[in-house]
């Protein structure tokens, strides 16, 4: 029998009152096939069941509507920059870390970036995924998830396809991990101040002890005390007027006892200036010369936000009523936080503390 040279256009039959229907003449599998955007497409429909093609062919049929198609050509490169560009708007810290993955997924996708959006398939999303799965905390993988997401959400709001790939990617979220809080204890914070202040090769060792030290007795964090000015500090009214960096809301800290003679000190330096508008401190980060304290004390690496939930565990520690350390903190929460949180794992004497509690108990 002589092999047959013809089309699968031209083996196709069209099934009479049914638009846009058709079954291949030899292997009896159902098409579909319209014109769209001034070019006839054909689509497979992968069956031979007359009635699940009629449901295929209307699904194939409306996604051709929703896909423009002068743009089914659009490669993945260039959604990335439309994804960079739609995002511009967004804080430093979030372009920042979308940046910082759209990198990473340009250098590990092993698909290129001249691939056409409308060629990627779920199997390349898990792939990528996969590919990174196991060096990441959940945290950071629910970013990874929440970057495929939005940026195939612009496709399909584009019109560049009709359903997102991200829709069948197995894994979408994790629960996020408990993280280890290394809370130092009030000895060590002492030390490690007194460390930063000892360091005599320092040109900046008295003005990062400083700051240190204002992190852990005002309990707040390394971007509010940078921002701080005298115009803030209200020595009449014994507290602080400050300024959620991240969300701009104000909220008030007291002066606390403990707090009161550091503030005194830096007021009364001749270096001072008398405008409200100048800042209390000469940095804004101390983050090199506490790690540097930490590894010359041989104790774990904290940060500055470990420094911050110092004076937490201390007011907790001290009896204070876990709403208002939630208000001093800023929080908007009534406490949650701070019990839900904070409390969990404060620092080297937990077991001390435990037993000073159980002492009480009658």
């Amino acid at each position: 029998m002589a092999p047959n040279h013809q089309s699968t256009r031209q083996l196709l039959e069209k099934i009479p009152n049914f638009p846009c229907l058709y079954r291949h003449r030899l292997n009896g599998t159902y098409y579909g096939a319209k014109k769209s955007a001034g070019k006839r497409k054909e689509h497979s429909l992968g069956t031979r069941d007359r009635k699940l093609a009629e449901r295929r062919l209307n699904a194939w049929i409306a996604d051709l509507e929703k896909v423009d198609g002068k743009a089914r050509k659009t490669t993945l490169a260039v959604l990335l920059e439309k994804f960079a560009a739609a995002k511009q708007g967004k804080s430093a810290k979030t372009r920042a870390t979308n940046a910082a993955i759209t990198n990473v997924f340009k250098e590990s996708w092993r698909h290129g970036l001249d691939l056409r959006v409308s060629e990627i398939r779920p199997s390349h999303l898990n792939e990528w995924l996969a590919q990174h799965e196991a060096r990441l905390k959940n945290t950071t993988y629910n970013r990874y998830c929440g970057f495929l997401k939005q940026l195939f959400e612009i496709a399909v709001t584009d019109r560049l396809i009709a359903e997102s790939p991200f829709a069948g990617v197995n894994t979408k979220w994790k629960k996020p991990q408990k993280p280890i809080r290394n809370v130092p204890t009030q000895e060590q914070f002492e030390t490690i101040v007194a460390n930063i202040r000892s360091q005599k090769l320092s040109a900046d060792a008295k003005d990062t002890a400083d700051f240190v030290e204002f992190l852990g007795l005002a309990g707040l964090g390394q971007a509010e005390a940078g921002a701080l000015t005298w115009g803030d500090v209200d020595f009449e009214h014994r507290r602080l007027v400050i300024r959620r960096q991240k969300t701009q809301a104000v909220f008030h800290v007291p002066i606390y006892a403990h707090l009161l003679p550091l503030l005194e000190r830096l007021r009364c330096e001749p270096e001072t200036l008398p405008n409200p508008e100048a800042k209390v401190f000469k940095i804004k980060d101390a983050k090199k010369a506490l790690q540097a304290a930490c590894r010359r004390l041989n104790l774990k690496k904290f940060t500055q936000r470990n420094i911050r939930q110092a004076l937490i565990r201390r007011l907790w520690k001290s009896g204070v009523e876990y709403k208002l350390i939630s208000k001093w903190q800023g929080h908007q929460d009534g406490g949650k936080l701070v019990l839900d949180t904070y409390t969990e794992v404060f620092g080297d004497d937990d077991a001390d503390y435990e037993r000073q509690q159980l002492a009480i108990i009658k």
